[in-house]
């Protein structure tokens, strides 16, 4: 049994947007047997290019039940269907968060009319809903309107059915993961009771201990790739051979898991993990001045009494940092135009504050926007924030916090958190998070 789905939602990010309007058709491989559909209050402003595209107005959407309101109809008629969806990824996306709102999960299997169509009607131009139903003749009715969209994407999976010659879809059902791919001692049942959920995962040996970890926003998806992809590579065929378990642990968001994964590495030093195992650092960047009064960076190795702008772990990775740094903001050139301007002081003194600037840029690439700050996140549960605590510039460790706690006293935030070692990864880690994530809440104190 099928769900063929379409939502419509107020923008284009599942993690911002929300779902105005929901349509299902449960159809048995050969006709529709029910059908549901329903405006969604979104409980957001809708996007104006998106109101102008669907039609779907705010005004719309004002009285319109909410997602919580036609879940349990929604739930009856997902159930142990496969869902079908043209683009999947995102209303089932979407999906999954309306479902984490409410602190349930939402997981079923799931085909792609767009990645079925590739396969079954290779050689077209487009493969968008729209190009598809006039290249097949589909009649579509009521275009970025949910029923309109979920009817076309029923008959085009009708038509994928008929002349699916090579049983592509009943392929792509079995074969998600290959019983033959699956490590020897490993059930498939494990791999099906995995979440589809972000955290951290560990596969582990026949002594229970840990091989490997890894972090993904999709524990089960990931672990799939690994399976499918990864172990094929020579240098995993001993991973895959001795794993017998696999563990995991929920993270509120990707940030938290990217923090677990580091921690734990760190930890348990895996044999199969590489990148982020614990790693001495020998060397550093430091910022000195020189002769001119004029800020600089140093390589020289790690001394107890000064604390280094940049962590490395060989002197010829500090001379690469270095040089990219130099590159970058341009430092080298500058010096050098400082030096043929000495005789024009009008001049030396406009290059020498363009250095400066430069300089301070670079050096404030480094650091963390504020030297006492939270950054506040999703939690396990919609009932919970995640916060993650930088203090004096240093990594203090992260926690959640029930959304009934009303504070942002730094002291009563702290008492949340979960110590946490600092490292040159997790500035990094943090760094990155903060520079993607422009909107991150974050608290200064």
């Amino acid at each position: 049994m099928f769900a063929i789905v379409d939502v419509e939602t107020t923008g284009g990010s599942p993690s911002f947007d929300r779902i105005t309007e929901v349509a299902v058709l449960v159809h048995n491989g050969k006709r529709i047997i029910e059908s549901f559909s329903s405006l969604i209050n979104p409980q957001q402003e809708i996007d104006p290019f998106v109101m102008a595209l669907t039609g779907i107005s705010n005004e719309m959407v004002e009285d319109a039940p909410l997602f919580e309101d036609v879940y349990p109809v929604f739930e009856e008629l997902t159930r142990d269907k496969i869902l079908v969806a043209h683009n999947v990824r995102f209303d089932y996306g979407m999906i999954r968060r309306e479902y984490k709102r409410m602190d349930r999960r939402f997981q079923r299997k799931h085909l792609c009319t767009v990645k079925l169509a590739r396969k079954i009607f290779p050689g077209l131009r487009s493969y968008s809903l729209g190009t598809l139903c006039k290249n097949l003749e589909i009649p579509i009715m009521n275009r970025h309107r949910a029923y309109g969209d979920a009817e076309a994407t029923t008959v085009l999976f009708e038509k994928l059915l008929f002349n699916d010659r090579k049983e592509l879809i009943y392929s792509e059902l079995e074969n998600e993961l290959s019983e033959q791919l699956l490590p020897p001692n490993l059930s498939k049942h494990v791999i099906d009771d995995l979440p589809e959920d972000t955290g951290v995962y560990y596969f582990l040996n026949q002594q229970n201990k840990i091989l490997y970890i890894g972090k993904s926003l999709n524990i089960r998806q990931r672990i799939i790739s690994h399976f499918s992809n990864d172990l094929k590579k020579a240098r995993y065929a001993e991973l895959k051979k001795n794993i017998y378990s696999v563990n995991y642990e929920l993270a509120g968001n990707d940030l938290i898991a990217q923090l677990i994964e580091s921690a734990e590495i760190k930890k348990y030093m895996p044999p199969f993990n590489r990148a982020l195992r614990r790693k001495k650092y020998r060397y550093g960047i430091y910022v000195k001045e020189d002769q001119l009064g004029l800020k600089k960076f140093e390589i020289g190795p790690m001394r107890l009494e000064e604390k280094p702008l940049i962590l490395c772990t060989t002197k010829r990775s500090a001379e690469l940092t270095h040089e990219r740094l130099e590159k970058k903001h341009q430092l080298k050139i500058f010096k050098q135009l400082m030096s043929l301007s000495y005789k024009n002081e009008e001049r030396s003194i406009k290059v020498r504050k363009i250095y400066e600037e430069r300089m301070k840029r670079a050096i404030e690439d480094q650091e963390y926007p504020h030297e006492n700050f939270f950054i506040v996140g999703e939690g396990l549960r919609s009932s919970e924030r995640s916060i993650v605590c930088i203090e004096q510039s240093e990594y203090k460790g992260f926690g959640y916090i029930d959304n009934g706690i009303q504070t942002n006293r730094p002291d009563e935030l702290k008492e949340f958190i979960q110590f946490g070692f600092d490292t040159p990864d997790v500035k990094r880690i943090i760094k990155r998070w903060i520079k993607k994530n422009r909107s991150t809440s974050i608290i200064k104190y």
